[in-house]
C-alpha cells in the first residue's frame, strides 16, 4: 500500500510568449488504500496533476512524497525505477501493443519492472483470471472489445504489485454498462489487493463510487470531499 503526498505542486510551461500555470501550489495527501477521484473541467490541471504524481513530469516547484520518500532530487533513472516497481498506469486509450497477445502484453510489463519471468507469468495468469479474461490469453487487442482491452490494461497495471495505480479517464472510451463493470472491478481490486487508486475522470458516476472526490479549477483544489460510500464503510 502507498501513501502519496503532493506538497506545494506547481507546474508551469511556455506556450508561445505566454506562461501557462497548469498547477498552482497543490497540497494533497492520499492515504494508503484510498480510492480517490480527481474531477474538474478540461484545462483544470487534472492530467498534469496525475502526470506529476506518477513521476512522468517534474514539477516547476514543490515535490511528491511516495511513502515518505522525497522524489524531487531523484535522478531520471531512479524515478523510472520507482514508476516501474511502485506505480501502475491505466490510460483511456489502453496503449496495448497490437502485435502481442493478451498474456504477452501483461507479462511484458513485468519484465520492464525487473520481475522474475516465471513469477511474472504466474502473476499475469492470476490477474487475467481475476479480470475475467482467462479464455482470451492468446487473443490480440484487435480481437477484443474496448472493455476487454481495458481489463487487460488494468491487469497490466497490477502485474508488478504496485502500491499505487493512477488512472487517466479509465472509463472514457467505453459504454456505460462496461464503465460500471470496470469501476466495480477497480473497487474490488482496491479492496482485495490493498492498492491505492487515484483516477482523473469526467465521469461523475465513477467519482461517486470512490472514497473521496477532489475538484480542481485553474490548477487549484477548490473542494475535497468524502463520499457517502466512504462514510458508510
Amino acid at each position: 500500500m502507498a501513501d502519496i503526498q503532493l506538497v506545494g505542486l506547481t507546474r508551469r510551461y511556455r506556450q508561445g510568449s505566454h506562461t501557462i500555470t497548469a498547477l498552482d501550489g497543490v497540497d494533497l495527501r492520499i492515504a494508503s488504500g484510498e480510492f480517490t477521484a480527481i474531477v474538474g473541467r478540461s484545462g483544470s490541471g487534472k492530467t498534469t496533476l496525475l502526470d506529476v504524481a506518477g513521476l512522468l513530469l517534474r514539477p516547476s516547484a514543490g515535490t511528491v512524497l511516495l511513502d515518505g520518500e522525497d522524489t524531487a532530487g531523484l535522478s531520471d533513472g531512479r524515478r523510472a525505477d520507482l514508476r516501474a516497481r511502485r506505480i501502475g498506469f491505466v490510460f483511456q486509450e489502453y496503449n496495448l501493443l497490437p502485435a502481442l497477445t493478451v498474456l504477452e502484453n501483461v507479462v511484458l510489463a513485468c519484465r520492464y519492472g525487473g520481475g522474475d519471468r516465471r513469477d511474472g507469468r504466474r502473476r499475469a495468469l492470476e490477474l487475467l483470471e481475476l479480470v475475467g479474461l482467462e479464455r482470451r490469453l492468446g487473443h490480440r487487442p484487435d480481437q477484443l472489445s474496448g472493455g476487454q482491452q481495458q481489463r487487460v490494461a488494468i491487469a497490466r497495471a497490477l502485474v508488478n504489485r504496485p502500491a499505487l495505480v493512477l488512472g487517466d479517464e479509465p472509463t472514457g472510451a467505453v459504454d456505460s454498462q462496461t464503465s460500471d463493470e470496470l469501476v466495480a472491478l477497480m473497487r474490488r481490486l482496491n479492496r482485495e489487493e490493498g492498492v491505492t487508486f487515484l483516477v482523473v475522470t469526467h465521469d461523475l458516476e465513477l467519482a461517486a463510487r470512490t472514497d473521496r472526490i477532489v475538484r480542481l479549477a485553474d490548477g487549484r483544489i477548490v473542494s475535497d470531499d468524502r463520499t457517502s460510500l466512504a462514510a458508510s464503510a
